[in-house]
């Protein structure tokens, strides 16, 4: 237990100092390998060769508690006895007799007493189908378990004391998320806790290795227990451990890979300083501040080239050259005339209000269609069809307006016009804007 401990103490300290001893002889030697000197502390290339070498440090160091974890691992009582975990009952009376006769206490003295006891033990048990089941689960402690005499009741008690491993990484976790010491890789810790409570469950759930087992529970990491064929994962590497060994292996796999990613995360993706932050966001907002700016000039430059392009005999001012690239040199320092600017804002609140009248739909946006087509009907000089319904269509679009509190004008507004040339000899001159800059050129 207290190696144990010191392993995973080692994480906090080890990679750290292996770092600084490691990058001193690499850069010791580093002008007889590169014919150069080595960087100086500070600049880029020295914090680029401090994060490659701790980088492989925490490899190396992962790659040996791996090896450890997978490697330390108590044999269980099928290695005892010699035979593989889906050996049948007569299988494992053989392997008991063999062993019997040559390491029985009368032949090897007191010296063996207690190994064949334990292997004695682990025939006994195997014997049993439920304890058996139970075993290969859950371990010898499953053995003990007095109270338990059926499948239920030992797959219920295991689950339960299986739980207190992940109650306890849970707690870990959320204590160390309270005290703000996350970083970037707490996601990756609860996502890899629940990928192992899900292989725990289907170790635990899988059916029974006997020979007998008709069971189809097998997928790519674990193979069906019934099948002399071991393809999954677990069982090409230790084709004669058992459920309870690879659950171990997972919990050892579980703390390992969560100290590695403590490690490795803040070097690779290391988090830039408060005055880093203070500069990134500073430049962020300067270039925001920049694009503004330029939209902002560019709309400008588009409403004054529109205010300008309707100057003409149309609206009663003078005309001016509508290809002007800059819009100072123009008269009044590019200020349109008052009446472009007039008949603009008009122009704006007609369009408002025929857009409102059309989205509205039902009897009201036909009777602003009917009336507009009839406008254009006349314009080009074709006599109008019967008015009855339009003008009872009209009449309803009228009571429809007023009703909304909109000005009643609006719609014979609509009604007067939808084109965009306006009629010669009015006052005003209704029309989309668009239209007229069109036909302004």
């Amino acid at each position: 237990m207290l190696l144990g401990l010191m392993k995973y103490a080692g994480w906090t300290y080890l990679p750290n100092f292996a770092t600084r001893q490691l990058l001193s002889i690499i850069h010791s030697i580093y002008p007889r390998l590169f014919g150069s000197p080595p960087p100086k502390p500070g600049t880029p290339a020295y914090q680029r060769d401090v994060r490659i070498t701790y980088l492989a440090v925490v490899i190396g160091y992962l790659l040996y508690t791996f090896y450890d974890a997978a490697t330390t691992v108590e044999p269980n009582y099928y290695q005892m006895l010699g035979v593989e975990p889906t050996a049948d009952e007569n299988t494992l009376k053989m392997a008991f007799r063999q062993f019997a006769r040559k390491h029985h206490p009368d032949r090897v003295g007191p010296q063996g007493e207690r190994v064949f006891i334990q292997v004695r033990d682990a025939y006994e048990a195997l014997k049993s189908p439920v304890k058996r089941f139970a075993y290969d689960r859950f371990g010898p402690d499953a053995l003990g378990w007095s109270q338990c005499s059926t499948l239920r009741e030992y797959i219920r008690h295991g689950l339960m004391q299986a739980s207190g491993f992940y109650i306890t990484s849970t707690c870990i976790l959320l204590l160390l998320s309270a005290s703000g010491r996350t970083g970037p890789v707490a996601y990756w810790r609860y996502i890899l806790l629940a990928l192992i409570s899900v292989y725990e469950m289907l170790f635990i759930l899988d059916p029974s290795p006997s020979p007998g087992s008709a069971s189809k529970l097998s997928s790519v990491l674990f193979a069906d227990p019934a099948s002399t064929a071991h393809t999954s994962f677990f069982t090409l590497f230790w084709p004669r451990r058992v459920a309870y060994q690879h659950i171990r292996f997972l919990h050892s796999l579980f703390v390992l890979c969560s100290f590695a990613l403590s490690n490795v995360a803040p070097v690779l993706f290391p988090q830039p300083s408060r005055e880093m932050e203070e500069k990134i966001l500073l430049s962020q907002a300067q270039q925001i501040l920049q694009l503004s700016n330029q939209i902002s000039a560019e709309a400008n430059a588009q409403v004054q080239t529109l205010y300008h392009s309707a100057h003409g005999p149309r609206t009663g001012t003078p005309a001016q050259d509508t290809t002007f690239p800059f819009l100072g040199e123009l008269p009044n320092g590019g200020r349109p005339a008052d009446e472009v600017v007039t008949l603009l804002a008009r122009e704006l609140e007609n369009l408002i209000l025929e857009t409102q009248l059309r989205a509205d739909g039902g009897p009201l946006k036909s009777a602003v269609d009917n009336a507009v087509e009839r406008e254009r009907k006349r314009r080009a000089g074709v006599r109008p069809g019967p008015e009855g319904w339009i003008q009872r269509s009209v009449s309803r679009m009228n009571g429809y307006v007023n009703g909304y509190g909109l000005a009643a004008g609006a719609a014979a507004s609509a009604e007067r016009s939808y084109d965009s040339s306006p009629v010669r000899g009015e006052r005003t001159v209704p029309g989309y804007v668009r239209g007229r800059s069109r036909s302004l050129g």
